[in-house]
C-alpha cells in the first residue's frame, strides 16, 4: 500500500526544500508526497515526489484553460474550493485532480451534488489536518463540523479522500498514525482514513474524459 502525504508546500512557498522533506517524511513512514506550488522535479527521490499546480482564486470561466495546460508525468492539478456553484464548476472541469481547502468553504459549499460529481469523476477532496492542530475554540469546532459533513457525504457517495498535512515547515509534518489520530476526532472509522492515504494513486491513474480543443 502506498502512503502519501497529499499536500505539502516546499520552498519557495514554504521554508523547506524537497530534499529535506523527503528525509523527514521517510522517517515518518510515508512512501511519497505531493509537493504543491512548484514546477515538476526531474530528480528521483525516496519517498516518491509528485508535484501539483495549486490553483487559487481562478475564475470559473478560466478553470478549463488552467487545468488543461500540458502536464508533466507526475504533476497534478489542485484547485482551492469556494462556494457550491464554484465547486460544481471545478468538479466538472477536465484535468482537475483534487479539490482542496474545503474547510474554508461557506455553509453548504460542498453539498450532495458536489459529492456525487466528485465520486463520478474520481476527483479527490483534500482533508488537511493542519487546521485541527493550529485552530482553537470556535474556529476549530467549525472545521470539525465541516469535516464531519464531508466524511458523512463520503460514506454515502464514496468519492476519493486525500489526507494531507499542508506543511510549509518541518514542524507541521505528522506521521500517518498522527493524521488518523487527529481525524478520529471527526470520524471513528479508521479503515476509511487509512485507505485515504493511498487514494492519490487512484486519482492520478484515472481515465479523464476527452477534452475538446
Amino acid at each position: 500500500m502506498h502512503v502519501f502525504d497529499g499536500c505539502i508546500f516546499p520552498f519557495p512557498s514554504g521554508t523547506v526544500s524537497i530534499a529535506r522533506y523527503t528525509l523527514d517524511l521517510h522517517d515518518l513512514g510515508f512512501t511519497g508526497f505531493v509537493a504543491a506550488g512548484i514546477s515538476s522535479e526531474n530528480k528521483t527521490y525516496d519517498p516518491e515526489v509528485w508535484t501539483a499546480r495549486y490553483l487559487t482564486r481562478i475564475p470559473a470561466r478560466l478553470l478549463g484553460r488552467e487545468a488543461g495546460k500540458t502536464l508533466q508525468k507526475n504533476e497534478l492539478v489542485y484547485v482551492q474550493a469556494g462556494d457550491a456553484r464554484y465547486n460544481r464548476s471545478v468538479l466538472t472541469t477536465p484535468g482537475v485532480h483534487v479539490l482542496t481547502d474545503v474547510h474554508t468553504t461557506p455553509k453548504d459549499g460542498f453539498d450532495r451534488y458536489c459529492a456525487q460529481l466528485a465520486a463520478e469523476r474520481e476527483i479527490g477532496v483534500d482533508i488537511s489536518v493542519r487546521p485541527l492542530v493550529e485552530l482553537r475554540n470556535v474556529a476549530r469546532q467549525k472545521v470539525i463540523r465541516k469535516y464531519e459533513e464531508i466524511l458523512t457525504l463520503q460514506n454515502r457517495y464514496e468519492f476519493p479522500l486525500v489526507l494531507s498535512s499542508h506543511a510549509s515547515d518541518i514542524t507541521h509534518l505528522k506521521s500517518p498514525r498522527e493524521m488518523i489520530r487527529l481525524l478520529s476526532l471527526v470520524w471513528k472509522e479508521d479503515d476509511v482514513l487509512k485507505k485515504s492515504l493511498d487514494s492519490i494513486y487512484q486519482i492520478k491513474n484515472r481515465t479523464d474524459p476527452v477534452m475538446e480543443v
